[in-house]
């Protein structure tokens, strides 16, 4: 059951929906003017204050905004609660929602939700039939919520779960480097026409992978080429050590465009004039924090240098001595021949 309750008819804030499980509630607000106000949310069984938290907000004019809120799950039973949602502004109650729901007594969809995977990319959900003789089929919302705002939806509709599937968003916005994040995924079952909730956090963070077949090392240099695994921009450099006879040698490094899903960059060293013999390359893809995101190990064999041939002697020709000395030679023979 949902109830909207504007304080006044005056009152620039209009409540567009509310909705409430034992996981999370959301709120809705849109306004004519600029709201600088809080939302009180409250969870109450037989007018007993079960948990209370309260959110800063404010509301940009003709915009509609959606504030959601995560519940203490240690407080359920098999009962019936009451979630209500109290909007402020300058310190004045100006609208109220209150949804009532019941734990444990619910209509369940036919499938089940087994798994949800949220990354600084994007997120999956793995979802099962309940039974595979009476298949389901739902709309999914992907929320990814900072400080209790969905800052973007991704909806998926008209989803068949006839069996064991997964369905999988990519985060169409950048992300804040090392920020908590929560994803909830509200899923709207056709039949039965049921809506339940289904939440996890994450922390964002820079990613890229090394491309393991478009990287060369040859005599000349190193080129590798990185891709980006995250809506967090990655703004590092590509590090690659040499090492010879497991000793330090040297240290190159080289710095690629600022890369985001599924965008790559390819960065190319030079090394001068590397001493004869074999080398381990270790090629690191590094955070300017110094954090390691990925890494590639190879090796390279630097050959000796060859000398230039050299030009082959040519037999010298004889002097004029020799020659002088062979005709006399002959002379002699001749003369003593005749004796």
């Amino acid at each position: 059951m949902l109830i909207f309750s504007p304080a006044a008819a005056e009152n620039p804030i209009e409540i567009i929906s509310a909705f409430s499980d034992e996981n999370s509630m959301d709120i809705t607000l849109r306004s004519h003017d600029q709201i600088n106000g809080s939302i009180i949310f409250s969870l109450a069984h037989d007018n007993e204050i079960l948990e209370s938290q309260t959110i800063e907000m404010d509301i940009i004019p003709d915009k509609e905004t959606t504030r959601v809120i995560f519940w203490d799950k240690h407080h359920f039973q098999f009962r019936v609660y009451d979630a209500t949602a109290r909007v402020y502004n300058n310190g004045e109650l100006a609208a109220e929602a209150i949804d009532s729901f019941s734990y444990g007594f619910e209509t369940l969809p036919r499938f089940q939700i087994v798994d949800l995977s949220p990354t600084s990319s994007g997120t999956s959900v793995l979802l099962t039939p309940r039974s595979v003789n009476q298949p389901g089929v739902a709309d999914f919302s992907f929320q990814l919520i900072k400080e209790g705002e969905i800052i973007d939806t991704q909806i998926k509709e008209n989803i068949p779960v006839m069996q064991t599937i997964q369905v999988s968003i990519n985060w169409p916005i950048l992300l804040e480097d090392h920020t908590g994040y929560m994803v909830r995924l509200k899923s709207f079952s056709h039949t039965p026409k049921t809506i339940t909730t289904y939440s996890t956090g994450f922390t964002s963070g820079q990613d890229v992978e090394i491309d393991e077949t478009d990287v060369d090392v040859d005599d000349f240099g190193v080129s590798v080429t990185l891709i980006g695994k995250s809506q967090v921009p990655f703004d590092g450099i590509v590090e690659v050590e040499l090492q010879q006879d497991d000793t330090h040698y040297k240290t190159f490094s080289g710095k690629p465009d600022i890369l985001t899903s599924g965008r790559d960059d390819t960065v190319g060293i030079i090394w001068n004039d590397l001493d004869p013999g074999a080398y381990k390359v270790f090629i690191k893809a590094k955070t300017l924090d110094g954090e390691i995101l990925d890494r590639y190990e190879t090796v390279l064999l630097i050959p000796e240098k060859v000398n230039p041939v050299g030009t082959t002697e040519k037999p010298k020709t004889p002097g004029f001595s020799a020659v002088m000395g062979i005709v006399s030679m002959i002379i002699l023979t001749f003369i003593f021949g005749k004796r």
